[in-house]
């Protein structure tokens, strides 16, 4: 879709026309429910942070001023999903620091086997981590959050942010096995 079909949806949007939101829905609602789907706990949780994630872009699209479109829409989505997160904190999340871990960032085939899988293979790797390293690990390799900003989405030190994402890099190193050499 190129720039100009998404400006003259967003006015559409604007101006509260249903058959323009529905059109803003259908474009991004699968990639999006790919974002929610990183941070969820199950595809139901995912999708309620979905249309969360809509009723905040048609709320704020007046805050929108220019820039990557989808860029924007992201954020909030990942905002969103952080926020389902702290809310359900029905169980304690260890983000014990591990500094050992740190160590294991080198370059070591990791990245290749990575891009070797599906999306969906991903996916189920990433449902396997524990809570917290699969947030961190999302937030800084997926959507490209620095530490500092994780630190403050999710109230913990910049050590353990960067401790959870060695971590949740080993653990997926551990799980593709014969895939890294």
């Amino acid at each position: 879709m190129k720039r100009d079909d998404i400006q003259l949806i967003v006015e559409g949007c604007l101006k509260k026309d249903p058959k323009y939101q529905r059109a803003l829905y259908e474009r991004f609602a699968k990639p999006l429910l790919g974002i929610c789907l990183r941070y969820s706990n199950d595809r139901m949780e995912a999708e309620d942070v979905l249309q969360l994630g809509f009723v905040k872009v048609f709320r704020s699209l007046e805050t929108y001023n220019g820039g990557s479109f989808e860029g924007w829409m992201k954020r909030i989505f990942v905002r969103e999903s952080i926020n389902q997160f702290h809310s359900r904190k029905r169980k304690h999340i260890d983000y014990t620091e591990d500094d050992h871990l740190l160590n294991s960032y080198t370059s070591d085939g990791f990245s290749d086997a990575l891009s070797a899988l599906t999306v969906e293979e991903i996916l189920k790797l990433l449902e396997k981590l524990p809570e917290g390293a699969r947030l961190v690990f999302n937030l800084f390799a997926i959507e490209g959050y620095g530490h500092a900003e994780i630190t403050e989405l999710l109230g913990i030190s910049e050590g353990t942010s960067k401790s959870q994402y060695s971590r949740a890099r080993q653990l997926l190193k551990n799980q593709l096995g014969h895939l890294v050499t």
